[in-house]
């Protein structure tokens, strides 16, 4: 797989935490992580409207989540500073966010730790692969 094209989407970035992996603090990752620079943007990869935008108190820093016509919740975290505002509609492909570093934030690497953390859950609580969920779109 082209790690910056899924499913005619342009990806963030490389992926460096894939689905199912491990991190610091999880040893089953429910997201996957693309690295790239501080300031990259970050497009939405669903239609739907923005539930919430600010810091999450779970780690991930700066957050934007959106919800999608299937009540998934899509979360887009560790990001440098969002570009829009709760109950904003929003198309696939907009821009909504860029990459950063804040809250818990380490680099597999050892070098930048700027990167996305993509989460999305569904409306019973349960996590999945979104390049599953992006395959499927």
């Amino acid at each position: 797989m082209d790690p910056k094209k899924y499913n005619n989407l342009r990806l963030p970035g490389s992926i460096t935490t894939p689905f199912g992996g491990a991190t610091k603090g999880e040893k089953f990752h429910p997201a996957i992580d693309f690295a790239n620079k501080e300031g990259t943007p970050i497009s939405s990869f669903a239609d739907g409207i923005i539930t919430k935008v600010g810091v999450d108190n779970k780690g991930f820093g700066n957050v934007v989540q959106l919800k999608d016509s299937g009540g998934n919740i899509h979360q887009y975290g560790h990001l440098q500073r969002s570009l829009v505002k709760p109950g904003q509609s929003i198309k696939k492909g907009q821009q909504i966010a860029k990459m950063g570093k804040s809250g818990n934030s380490y680099s597999p690497s050892g070098g930048d730790p700027s990167h996305l953390d993509l989460r999305i859950v569904n409306a019973y609580g349960r996590y999945f692969n979104p390049l599953t969920y992006l395959k499927g779109r």
